[in-house]
């Protein structure tokens, strides 16, 4: 066992550990994290932490870095793929939130968790959420609305999706999909996705795809 763990420690570098932790974060919360449980769940030996990290802490910073870059990120690239139209970066927005292949849900949960025991992830999550409010905020700017009719959307919107998954609503997919046009219709005073009947048709223009 000894001579497999040290085999499996040649090839761990710091993105092993952060993806370990972060498994951890979401499946059992920050208390889930230790130094023996992540080498147990990589068969690697404790040393071979320590040629990676210089504490347990130094490991926990990696993983605010990860949960705010793997969260953040998708928005960013889809609204800026999007061009200058507001709905174009709107539908853009929408369409990461229904894939959730880049963006995880659960992760945010599990970090305004640990955000409630630690003042650094509260900072974060903090620093966070405003890039990502502002993201919207300039959305609705697009889309032609000024002052506090831009910044209350962009908070109504922004508010109303972290409650959705704090409280981990399950429905079929084909019904969120449904419910689209009218958050649009509340949120952007748009009603283009409203004269479309059909899933397919929603998911083709919002997804690219068909209706599965």
């Amino acid at each position: 066992m000894a001579r497999a763990k040290k085999k499996a420690d040649r090839h761990l570098d710091r993105s092993s550990w952060v993806t370990a932790a972060r498994k951890t974060l979401i499946e059992k919360g920050v208390s889930g994290i230790s130094l023996r449980q992540l080498a147990e769940e990589l068969g690697a030996t404790t040393g071979a932490f320590y040629w990676q990290f210089a504490n347990l802490e130094e490991l926990l910073e990696e993983v605010r870095k990860d949960w705010a870059d793997r969260n953040t990120a998708p928005f960013t690239k889809a609204i800026e793929s999007a061009g200058d139209d507001g709905w174009d970066q709107y539908l853009a927005y929408v369409r990461v939130l229904l894939e959730e292949d880049q963006y995880i849900p659960a992760y945010d949960n599990a970090f305004r968790d640990w955000a409630h025991s630690s003042p650094r992830t509260a900072e974060v999550l903090r620093n966070t959420e405003a890039f990502r409010i502002e993201q919207l905020h300039n959305i609705f700017i697009a889309l032609g609305f000024e002052g506090r009719a831009a910044r209350v959307r962009a908070h109504v919107t922004y508010f109303s999706q972290t409650g959705y998954n704090a409280m981990q609503v399950s429905e079929p997919w084909e019904e969120r999909l449904h419910n689209v046009p009218f958050y649009a219709e509340v949120l952007t005073d748009r009603l283009d996705l409203l004269r479309i009947g059909s899933v397919e048709a929603l998911a083709e223009l919002i997804l690219g795809r068909k209706s599965q």
